[in-house]
């Protein structure tokens, strides 16, 4: 399993046409926001639709929902099983 990373700086980004992060998430996903962060042995509420990538795979980046501690993270963290990470790329998702 590879581990994940935050990437850094992306708090001010606009959000694409669905709205926020958070919407685009569960556009995309299919899934209604969790009741807890997507980091695995985390049980905190997720506040953020935070942009990740995959450590040492690929810069390519996705959401997925954290809390607010594990958005602001630096170190590596793995996800939960059940995550369903989606593409940032707002041009590839939802064209905006």
């Amino acid at each position: 399993m590879a581990s994940w990373k935050n990437k850094i700086g992306t708090g001010n980004r606009p959000s694409c046409g669905c709205g926020s992060w958070k919407d685009h998430w569960m556009k995309l996903s299919g899934k209604f926001w969790p009741s807890t962060c997507s980091v695995l042995g985390c049980f905190n509420e997720p506040t953020d639709g935070a942009h990740v990538y995959r450590e040492g795979i690929s810069k390519e980046e996705f959401i997925v929902p954290l809390c607010r501690i594990h958005n602001k993270q630096q170190n590596s963290f793995d996800l939960k099983t059940n995550v369903t990470p989606v593409s940032a790329n707002k041009s590839r998702t939802c064209g905006s």
